[in-house]
């Protein structure tokens, strides 16, 4: 439990540096109309069928950056980037569809490069809470574009003994490849899509080091023991893979609601998390207690009460976003789409 509570503080402390960097930006993204909701479900949506697209490529490979997390991050990026901006630029994505568009494809071909980076790291040192190496690449990825980021990475693993490389390395699509994919329109071109990306990853609220996601809440609790203390302990709680799975999906399901943009990672995971506990005990114990023993496993005993009221107002938007009841064998279905169109359309709605 010490590593966990490791793990989970050191992600505190990335979110907090993630809130820091977006800088004061709008005084509020969604109440003030500096996010298109509409826009930006759509565009939700295709990253899901983009990146199921991609996975079904390599359905036999479990080691696919092509995955929810790829997502939950290109996301973040997004959202990031424009409550990043002062107010007059962030209206722009506000007003042109074109733009935001744009934005959305470039914060998809940085945000798979990102899911794939983090991965590796992953795989080579896993037993490593701050590796010196990851965060060279990541701040030569912001200054440098991408494609540095990749020389640097290919030469690392030419230099590297054979028995330290990664197994392997999935392409990552060009623009030009999710502009087909798409079917994007004829005036996005991939010298755009390649220009607005090194303005993203030249941002301030570009991330330095791995972008936490409400996603990175969950798995930290789960456990690979065969007995999980679903009830919590004086040790905080620990998650069986499929309570984790169900907090995961409805982490997913509640990704394209506009009005938790400015959630904190860790308030949006301890609802998913509260929940998913709350259906796996077919709602025999009393969800508030569920909620104290998450919220005093993320947060710490001591937490400030605010954090759980936060909480449970997610949970709301959590069961209105899925519009099932919250029962054992109600089944949340993880989001997955066709890829026939871009899915901002021409005209409005």
């Amino acid at each position: 439990m010490a590593a966990e509570r490791r793990l989970v503080d050191t992600l505190i402390g990335g979110e907090n540096h993630q809130i820091t960097a977006r800088g004061p930006g709008p005084a509020s993204s969604s109440e003030e109309g500096h996010i298109h909701a509409v826009w930006r479900e759509k565009v939700i949506k295709w990253y899901f069928a983009i990146v199921s697209a991609l996975d079904r490529q390599h359905e036999r490979d479990s080691a696919s950056p092509f995955n929810r997390s790829a997502v939950h991050i290109t996301a973040a990026l997004l959202d990031s980037y424009i409550m990043s901006l002062p107010s007059e630029r962030s209206r722009h994505y506000m007003h042109d569809r074109a733009a935001y568009q744009l934005l959305a494809t470039a914060c998809l071909l940085v945000g798979l490069r990102l899911t794939q980076h983090d991965q590796l790291g992953q795989s080579t040192v896993r037993s490593s809470e701050d590796n010196p190496t990851c965060q060279l690449k990541r701040a030569k990825t912001h200054r440098d574009h991408m494609d540095q980021a990749s020389r640097q990475e290919e030469d690392d693993a030419a230099s590297s003994p054979q028995s330290e490389r990664p197994h392997v390395e999935f392409a990552i699509p060009t623009a030009a490849t999710i502009l087909q994919m798409s079917a994007a329109s004829k005036s996005m071109t991939e010298s755009k899509v390649l220009t607005m990306v090194r303005e993203v990853t030249g941002s301030r609220a570009f991330p330095r080091s791995h972008v936490v996601t409400a996603l990175d809440f969950i798995r930290a609790l789960v456990s690979t023991n065969s007995i999980h203390d679903q009830h919590g302990n004086s040790n905080g709680i620990t998650l069986s893979p499929e309570v984790a799975e169900q907090a995961c999906r409805l982490v997913d399901k509640c990704l394209r609601d506009a009005t938790l943009v400015e959630c904190r990672p860790s308030i949006v995971g301890s609802a998913a998390i509260t929940l998913a506990l709350f259906r796996y005990h077919h709602g025999s114990d009393d969800i508030a207690t569920l909620r104290h023993q998450v919220c005093s496993t993320i947060f710490g005993v001591d937490a400030d009460p605010s954090l759980q009221v936060a909480v449970r107002n997610v949970e709301a938007k959590m069961l209105a976003a899925v519009q099932v009841p919250i029962s054992r064998h109600a089944r949340v279905n993880p989001i997955m789409h066709h890829v026939t169109a871009h899915l901002i359309p021409l005209e409005d709605e």
